[in-house]
């Protein structure tokens, strides 16, 4: 069976990109394989073919007596860094054949002279046969890593555009920025990157810079903690280094990450067989980083490297269309966590929801809803039990996040105590804590002793 005999049990098509200094020859060229093709371009030389194969997508690109074997390399290299399926047939002059013989070219077929109708042909079947499965696979990759960015919740026009700003990243393994509000869910967002990317297959090793201090960060990215552990870039070879907050990084450290960053980075294009290639850096921020540099708290060049991609997370005053959707999911979370059954919203619950600003942003309204569900006894959550966390005046608005955990505590139990009308039995079982141990903190607010005058008032929770 001849290759055109075969060739059309099996049918395989693409578009191919001849490159020829002789115009004679690419129309030759072109002639052969014509009916292979659905659309057959041509280039002069290799600088119009490098402008050509970045943004176009061929499955076939015929070299006409490139001019070196490093010439060629170029070519694969600028196809795998746009993510490109396109092979590569060479048609090397006779003194060329040994030279592009010995060189190791994935992604490339050498075909010796003399050439002949059938030997270009088969050439040409297979490369299409070898770009239509890279592009299949690229294609089921990007439809199985997806769901990673798909987990994100939310519906609005600015949550799409987020989704589609991260999809597009998943196969691009530079450095990405995520800035937001904090509370708004840029950890969430760089998790779904890094799940776009990688799967579960690679490791997502999260450095929490605010909460660490300049010696203890060092000791985590570099390893220098006297029991000699592995450091936390080489526990995230192959996957991705998680800088949370990393404006909280100090400047000292600043200096010896960009020095490693800068060495990775370089090492990366000569990495031996078996050898983990360096993590993909994801980093996040609640402060302008550019107003920073200005103010001497962080350093240009690190800024430079990190901002590679900038991807901004939307504040929740700014996506009030999700809120009925983000307020249903914390709820059947908490509902499967406390195995309990899940509560609805009243419509006015969900207007009171929508009506506030959301300084805290998604965090804030997870709180919100937990401490809620854990008052709450019935199938619904109602307004007056949101309105016990959310309804304050203006001006104790801004300093809702630096309540105190006592503060909070006592506003728990408060809340909970009016909900119950002051029995203390269902307040210490639905927060789950003793009945004696209750009654302290009650009396620690300034309620009378159990069974005295009053010992059941209720009061608004302050």
């Amino acid at each position: 069976m001849t290759t055109d005999q075969f060739a059309a049990t099996i049918r395989l098509s693409g578009r191919a990109v001849l490159c020829s200094r002789d115009a004679n020859a690419r129309g030759r060229l072109a002639q052969i394989i014509a009916d292979q093709t659905t659309e057959t371009c041509e280039a002069s030389d290799i600088m119009q073919l490098r402008e050509i194969l970045p943004d176009e997508t061929f499955g076939v690109c015929i070299l006409d007596e490139p001019a070196d074997v490093r010439e060629v390399i170029e070519l694969e290299r600028l196809v795998r860094t746009h993510h490109q399926p396109t092979q590569f047939i060479i048609l090397p002059a006779a003194q060329q054949r040994e030279q592009f013989r010995a060189a190791t070219l994935s992604s490339c077929e050498v075909l010796d002279p003399p050439l002949t109708r059938d030997k270009l042909r088969g050439a040409v079947f297979t490369a299409l046969g070898r770009s239509h499965l890279i592009s299949e696979n690229q294609q089921l990759k990007r439809r199985l890593l997806s769901r990673g960015v798909d987990d994100m919740v939310g519906q609005c026009n600015s949550m799409l555009r987020l989704r589609d700003e991260l999809q597009q990243l998943a196969d691009d393994r530079s450095p990405v920025l995520i800035t937001g509000e904090a509370g708004s869910g840029t950890t969430v967002a760089a998790r779904a990157l890094h799940r776009a990317r990688f799967g579960s297959r690679k490791p997502i090793v999260r450095i929490r810079c605010q909460v660490l201090c300049g010696t203890a960060i060092e000791q985590e990215l570099f390893g220098e903690s006297p029991e000699g552990e592995e450091s936390r870039l080489q526990q995230a070879a192959g996957g991705t280094l998680f800088l949370d907050d990393v404006d909280a990084v100090a400047l000292t450290t600043q200096e010896r990450l960009v020095r490693v960053l800068r060495a990775t980075s370089a090492s990366s294009d000569q990495l031996k067989e078996g050898e983990l290639p360096p993590p993909s850096i994801i980093a996040t921020t609640h402060v302008d980083l550019r107003a920073a540099v200005k103010e001497g708290k962080f350093r240009a060049d690190l800024l430079e490297i990190l901002s590679g991609h900038v991807v901004k997370v939307p504040a929740l005053r700014n996506r009030i269309e999700d809120i009925s959707v983000l307020a249903e999911h914390f709820l059947a979370e908490y509902a499967v966590r406390e195995g309990k059954q899940t509560l609805r919203l009243t419509p006015e619950a969900l207007d009171l929801l929508k009506q506030h600003q959301w300084p805290g942003n998604i965090r804030e309204l997870n709180n919100v809803l937990e401490r809620c569900c854990a008052i709450e006894t019935g199938t619904e959550l109602h307004a007056d039990t949101l309105a016990t966390w959310i309804e304050k005046p203006a001006e104790d608005e801004a300093e809702e996040s630096g309540l105190t955990l006592r503060e909070m505590e006592r506003k728990l139990i408060e809340a909970t105590f009016n909900r119950f009308g002051g029995n203390r039995e269902m307040t210490a079982k639905a927060l789950k804590i003793g009945l004696r141990t209750l009654s302290g903190k009650l009396r620690e607010y300034g309620y009378p002793p159990r069974g005295g005058p009053g010992s059941n008032r209720i009061s608004r929770a302050a």
